[in-house]
């Protein structure tokens, strides 16, 4: 049996956790915060509650094309912030007895290498806990937000998406500065409860990580909602007066507003661990490791999810934690495939993208909109499309992309028959359930 230390308590950590142990070995969890991290607490699920509430906003706004007559809604803020708080108790406290029932060891404190073997726990204040010897260590400490110094927030009048626990009272009026998947989910969230919204997207556009099609129309369709977007400078600093929050882009242009959002990018968080002392390098933040999560210069340090770069989804953290887990258990598993992690924006319409999507010389491509699918026109809102690319040598499925409702689920489908290395006509012969939005993958498939 190995002794196998994970670090961090986040989506990454608790997969590890769970799979290291459940595979026999003996699991030590080390975390600086309650189990659930950064994504449980502060950022990613909070967020993923006040979503909710914009999308059940969303659809009730639309109710009256299916012949239901309501009135007005309303959205009642310390009600969300109430469900907020609810939420992260019961699932961050599930996730913490699941763990504790498998016999994983629960301990607190900042960690950081002293040897290639060893780590040193540390309270807040910096005073020595305990040092703990492990034959493999899987680091899952996540990352933390990137702020140009004339762009930090303050907390009050300009936020960052770790705030959304805390959202007691909105402005009439919002900048919100950044275009990846925060930046667009919190423009989207601003302007369906209310909000006024200056979306601010620098010249790379929005969603620079996705094929340019999905981002084009995920901007017109927030703009179609009231967005106000203003497309192709940096925002370069905020100015504050009593009255508003003066956002300054580099041409110069002055956009006001009583409050900021900023969500302009994320580092991994690395640099309390001393990783030097342990024989790894990390090149701005990141820690380049192979497929099973090792890192190049020690075999026994392993690395999974924001700490790895790229893609800084919890989704992706999750299946590399997992890899990593069985890998240092000894246990067969395949290498991490990126080409099988759905990626997605959680608006509506969602946006979704999963594999390879790039035109290029030999790929064959099939576009369906949303309206081949009857279970669209069931919809009140039903717009969109979904996208495939295959070999054509051989037709084997490379990627998808979705820009509608139900995007990430309706990719399920394409991740699953890539990681099994199917073809594009193995997709077409199969038909789900009628009508559903699922169909729509198959759908085009039969298109192809």
């Amino acid at each position: 049996m190995k002794h196998i230390i994970v670090i961090g308590g986040g989506p990454a950590g608790i997969e590890a956790a769970r799979t290291a142990v459940l595979a026999g070995q003996k699991v030590t969890l080390v975390s600086d915060a309650p189990v659930g991290g950064r994504a449980g607490w502060h950022s990613l699920l909070p967020s993923k509650v006040w979503l909710t509430a914009a999308d059940t906003l969303g659809l009730m706004a639309e109710t009256q094309e299916l012949g239901i007559q309501t009135q007005n809604s309303t959205i009642d803020r310390q009600q969300v912030l109430a469900r907020v708080k609810q939420v992260k108790a019961v699932w961050n406290q599930n996730q913490e007895a699941e763990l504790a029932a498998l016999g994983v060891e629960l301990v607190m404190g900042l960690a950081s290498f002293t040897d290639p073997d060893s780590v040193d726990l540390h309270n807040a204040d910096g005073a020595l806990l305990q040092t703990l010897q492990a034959d493999a260590f899987i680091v899952t400490t996540g990352s933390v937000p990137r702020f140009p110094p004339k762009l930090k927030p303050d907390g009050r009048r300009v936020i960052a998406p770790r705030f959304a626990s805390h959202l007691k009272n909105l402005p009439p009026s919002m900048v919100v500065i950044g275009a990846g998947p925060t930046g667009c989910e919190f423009a989207y969230l601003f302007n369906r409860v209310g909000v006024e919204v200056t979306w601010i997207v620098d010249e790379m556009g929005v969603l620079p990580q996705m094929y340019p099609d999905v981002g084009k129309a995920l901007g017109l369709a927030l703009v179609r909602q009231g967005v106000r977007m203003v497309q192709g400078q940096f925002a370069d600093s905020i100015e504050r007066t009593d009255a508003y929050i003066t956002t300054v882009l580099q041409d110069g242009a002055r956009y006001a507003a009583e409050m900021a959002f900023v969500a302009v990018g994320r580092l991994p968080d690395v640099e309390r661990l001393n990783l030097a002392a342990a024989g790894v390098e990390s090149i701005i933040g990141r820690i380049g490791v192979d497929g099973y999560g090792r890192c190049p210069t020690n075999h026994k340090i392993y690395c999974a999810g924001d700490v790895d770069g790229g893609w800084m989804v919890a989704n992706k953290a999750m299946a590399q934690a997992r890899i990593a887990a069985k890998h240092a258990a000894n246990v067969s598993t395949a290498p991490y495939n990126p080409n099988s992690i759905v990626l997605a924006t959680y608006t509506e319409p969602q946006a979704a993208q999963v594999g390879m999507v790039n035109f290029v010389d030999g790929v064959g491509r099939v576009r369906m909109p949303y309206s081949a699918s009857l279970k669209t026109h069931l919809l009140p809102e039903g717009e969109g499309f979904v996208e495939l690319t295959y070999r054509e040598s051989d037709r084997r499925l490379l990627g998808g992309l979705a820009v509608g409702p139900h995007a990430a689920d309706l990719l399920t489908a394409v991740a699953l028959a890539i990681h099994l290395e199917a073809d594009i006509d193995t997709l077409a012969d199969m038909f789900p359930a009628h009508p559903t939005l699922s169909e729509l993958a198959f759908i085009a498939a039969r298109n192809a």
